[in-house]
């Protein structure tokens, strides 16, 4: 038996090993495969999983939640969601419906139920190209190309939100009647380096983020991780990582927020659904994507984003809402081309996360 590499092994899952003569449990197993390829805040991977006949359960680890990077446990639960909707993906494409219940009464870290029912014919099926993309997609560090992404690329961009309730705000689109592009780009280039600046200076962020590139979360050789881990806790490094977050940040031709008009759970975790769909159709259109987090991780910066992205005429403008309705930033990120990274991030084996 071949020696599982948890960057290699996980991201080797093909379709033609779907167990068709198997049992249940075994062909639901198989669908967790694609599950665990999600993407997940500072790839912390926050999940368990536990197969009961022909449903799911989908559970938060706890034991993997950032409490001071996320203290509001946001990103957990779009990180969960993430991962739910790569396992509807993957069930339609083999065949099965489903119907999900969100947080059951009384189920403290069930995120959400998911029956599937094998059947012929899916009514209203994903697009069938997200499928294809689960074990292509990677997170894109690296500086991105300032040429601009297309419109009808944009676009569909936003067609993967079916959900109502959430939008996606842009810098790639305008014009903006109270900003300008570039202004727009300088007042979200400002925030973040000030949430760096907050967040690298902080002794408890940096020990935990130390912590878990020590871990390995990050995909970095071992010897790597480990001196990483001492910079991070012991140096202060504020100033070169926002001067490097600044120009990554520039380089991206969109600079995008998810939003939604409620901010509780459930608002999260379908989030995170629309997330890993926009990732999926991004990696399909050969685009680059990067979560850009500490935005949203420092509560005042994260209040500042919000402000601006409720005024009204950028409101009207941009998501087409009215002076009304609600917007919580749920998550930030950098869109564009970029050379593409050389391996993927590290993946827990499948029978580390099963209940």
């Amino acid at each position: 038996m071949e020696k599982y590499d948890p960057k290699v092994t996980p991201w080797q899952v093909s379709e033609r090993d779907f167990p068709r003569e198997g049992s249940s449990t075994e062909k639901l197993k198989f669908l967790l495969r694609y599950a665990i390829l999600a993407p997940s805040s500072h790839n912390s991977q926050p999940w368990k999983f536990n197969i009961r006949d022909c449903e799911i359960d989908i559970f938060t680890d706890k034991d993997r939640w950032l409490k001071v990077a996320d203290a509001d446990q946001r990103e957990l639960y779009i990180s969960v969601g993430c991962a739910l909707e790569n396992l509807l993906i993957a069930a339609e494409h083999f065949g099965y419906a489903h119907q999900e219940e969100y947080f059951r009464e009384g189920e403290d870290s069930l995120v959400a139920l998911v029956k599937l029912t094998p059947q012929e014919k899916i009514e209203k099926q994903r697009d069938p190209v997200l499928f294809e993309q689960i074990p292509q997609r990677y997170t894109n560090h690296n500086l991105y190309e300032t040429r601009k992404i297309p419109n009808a690329e944009m676009a569909q961009l936003h067609a993967c939100i079916c959900e109502e309730g959430f939008w996606i705000f842009s810098t790639s689109e305008g014009p903006y009647i109270l900003y300008t592009e570039e202004e727009l780009r300088g007042r979200i280039d400002e925030l973040i380096i000030r949430a760096d600046a907050i967040q690298l200076t902080d002794r408890a962020y940096t020990k935990e983020l130390g912590f878990w590139f020590g871990q390995g979360a990050f995909g970095t050789p071992w010897l790597m991780a480990k001196i990483s881990q001492l910079a991070l806790t012991y140096l202060n490094i504020s100033k070169g990582q926002t001067k490097k977050d600044s120009e990554m940040l520039l380089s991206a031709p969109a600079l995008v927020a998810l939003a939604s008009a409620a901010d509780d759970r459930k608002s999260q975790v379908m989030a995170g659904q629309i997330f890993d769909r926009i990732v999926l159709t991004a990696t399909s259109l050969g685009m680059a994507i990067h979560p850009m987090s500490q935005i949203l991780e420092v509560p005042e910066i994260k209040a500042e984003l919000r402000e601006l992205l409720e005024v009204p005429e950028v409101k009207a403008e941009v998501a087409k809402l009215s002076p009304e309705e609600n917007v919580f930033p749920q998550q930030t990120f950098r869109l564009g081309y970029a050379e593409p990274e050389q391996e993927h991030t590290p993946r827990r084996p499948l029978e580390e996360v099963l209940v």
